[in-house]
């Protein structure tokens, strides 16, 4: 499992899926996990919270693009583009823990359903995938 730190902070991105892969990368290399992540849109100030705001970085998010590609699988990109397509609860966090054990575990990451994020991401990656199938039934008749 990922050897990183909780810290009491809120993370804030600006709600892409590459602010979220810069996201990925810092807190690989801090090796921290944030308390919350919130993209810009939906920051609800409380004063109890310290917040850092994540800069998208092209670069950094094509490095973790890459690198879960060609370190974790096609498979765990695949779940978590779709799960950060979904709305689910604290999506950003579930795909942050998941994407950076999967740097630790590898491709087996996507086996380990018992694990709570790695389950959460899976169900909003298949959630969304059955919504649009069934909305595809739909469009023939707009």
């Amino acid at each position: 499992m990922f050897n990183g730190n909780v810290i009491n902070k809120t993370y804030v991105y600006d709600g892409t899926f590459e602010g979220l892969l810069s996201m990925v990368f810092d807190c690989y290399i801090k090796k921290v996990i944030p308390l919350r992540i919130v993209s810009k849109n939906e920051l609800e100030i409380n004063f109890l919270d310290t917040i850092e705001e994540i800069k998208t970085d092209n670069i950094k998010a094509k490095r973790i693009f890459d690198g879960i590609a060609k370190n974790i699988s096609y498979d765990t990109l695949y779940n978590s583009y779709y799960a950060f397509l979904s709305d689910g609860n604290e999506k950003e966090l579930n795909i942050l823990k998941y994407i950076l054990n999967g740097f630790v575990i590898g491709p087996k990451i996507n086996t380990m359903l018992s694990i709570d994020f790695v389950f959460a991401v899976c169900s909003m990656r298949k959630r969304l995938l059955g919504e649009s199938h069934r909305f595809k039934r739909f469009t023939p008749f707009f």
